[in-house]
């Protein structure tokens, strides 16, 4: 009996996973092409006030890819101070982290708080939050692509 809860169990997690959404984060973009690298954040907060965004970054050519740049910036409570967090990747470097629907991606954790080593301070219900992408293309007509992301400012509530 055990067995046969255990697969039902099984069968309904993994089909429960087939229709679930890929993210419940609000976002709007600027971008009108879909040129570049897709971008799917992630937002996830815990009650100890850790804010952290992951970032999907996909396309099913990274063949073409030179490099992705992203810039994250948001606003603290801190005197309007502007915090933020930027890195690139290469995807011809490492191998893609997964893929969904047949499409790979990369995925980058991205803190939103202050760290040194595996101590951090995060910042608590940061607003205007924008995340800017770059992609470098290494063959076409057009070298680079832009696409800027922004989040609703109730986002932790």
């Amino acid at each position: 009996m055990k067995k046969i809860l255990l697969a039902l169990a099984l069968v309904f997690a993994v089909a429960g996973t087939a229709f679930a959404a890929r993210t419940v984060t609000p976002w709007t973009t600027t971008v009108t092409s879909e040129k570049g690298v897709g971008v799917i954040p992630y937002l996830w907060a815990d009650a100890a006030g850790r804010r952290i965004m992951f970032v999907d970054f996909e396309s099913k050519d990274f063949d073409n890819i030179e490099y992705v740049y992203y810039n994250l910036e948001y606003d603290t409570h801190e005197h309007d101070t502007i915090r933020g967090v930027e890195g690139s990747f290469i995807p011809s470097q490492n191998a893609p982290d997964g893929e969904w629907e047949g499409i790979p991606y990369y995925r980058k954790r991205i803190d939103m708080g202050i760290c040194s080593g595996n101590d951090c301070v995060y910042h608590n219900k940061p607003t205007n939050v924008m995340l800017t992408v770059n992609t470098n293309m290494l063959e076409g007509q057009v070298d680079q692509y832009t696409k800027v992301i922004k989040f609703p400012n109730d986002l932790w509530d």
